[in-house]
């Protein structure tokens, strides 16, 4: 009697560390979602380099993200990206080298990019965009 209390025992055991594993990685799991991992995730979009001239000539190239916030204005701003790179150059082309320089400058670069892209497509009747990001930023002076 004594024998088969411990077979028991061990199969109980053998058995229960594993369910007690996969049942505390699940608990885990939904520990996750209770710290916003459930809200929207963004969808970035990259239009490419964009290589345009400060009002005052210096050469500027920069790689510019979107985040679209849903798959219907991603797939809008997909099939308008070359009016998009067109309006990205035109906000290069608004401000000086002086303007762009240091955190500041990016940072008005890429309020004036979001807002020229988000004028645009409220015209058309997308979506607007939900942000900006500058990956990339060079300048050249000729």
């Amino acid at each position: 009697m004594r024998r088969v209390l411990v077979i028991v025992a061990a199969i109980a055991t053998i058995i229960a560390v594993p369910v007690g594993i996969a049942g505390g990685m699940r608990w885990l799991d939904l520990v996750g979602t209770w710290n916003g991992s459930n809200r929207a995730q963004p969808r970035w979009l990259t239009a490419g380099e964009v290589r345009a001239t400060t009002r005052d000539g210096t050469l500027v190239r920069t790689r510019v993200a979107f985040d679209a916030g849903d798959s219907s204005t991603l797939s809008a701003v997909q099939r308008r990206l070359r009016e998009v790179t067109l309006l990205l150059e035109l906000s290069v082309g608004a401000f000086s080298t002086h303007e762009l320089a240091g955190p500041s400058g990016i940072e008005r670069l890429s309020q004036e990019m979001l807002h020229r892209v988000n004028s645009y497509l409220a015209s058309a009747g997308v979506a607007p965009m939900k942000a900006v990001a500058i990956q990339d930023l060079w300048y050249t002076r000729p």
